[in-house]
């Protein structure tokens, strides 16, 4: 069945929406739902929000054992690290990564972020 609206990209519905305006509930910020209310689909402030985001891309670390504690066991070097990508993304927008597309429309200037988290040891005999 065709969505009344045009494409329905876009129009899902956050669980905020379980606590919208009842006569039980008075002092919510979110909108009574009307079924077939003629507004639903109209244009308003209310669901702009900020862009802005805060994003933690990369974290890198590696520590080398010193050597006097591994010649005691005959080896020359021992090093640790751990590498991860795409670690943490702070947003107001919930549900949606700003980094990409609330339109569902397809690009290759940008990559889905994939959290990625790798590590190992280095060892030198």
């Amino acid at each position: 069945m065709a969505s009344p609206y045009g494409s329905s990209r876009g129009r899902a519905m956050h669980k905020d929406l379980l606590n919208a305006w009842t006569p039980e509930n008075k002092n919510s910020s979110i909108p009574q739902m009307v079924y077939n209310d003629q507004y639903v689909a109209s244009t308003s402030d209310r669901f702009l929000t900020s862009a802005s985001y805060l994003a933690l891309q990369n974290i890198n670390f590696g520590y080398t054992l010193p050597s006097k504690a591994t010649k005691k066991i005959d080896v020359e070097k021992i090093r640790f690290y751990l590498s991860c990508d795409n670690v943490a993304i702070w947003s107001k927008r919930k549900g949606l990564d700003p980094r990409q597309s609330i339109t569902g429309s397809v690009t290759n200037a940008y990559y889905a972020p994939i959290r990625t988290i790798s590590g190992g040891i280095n060892i030198s005999f």
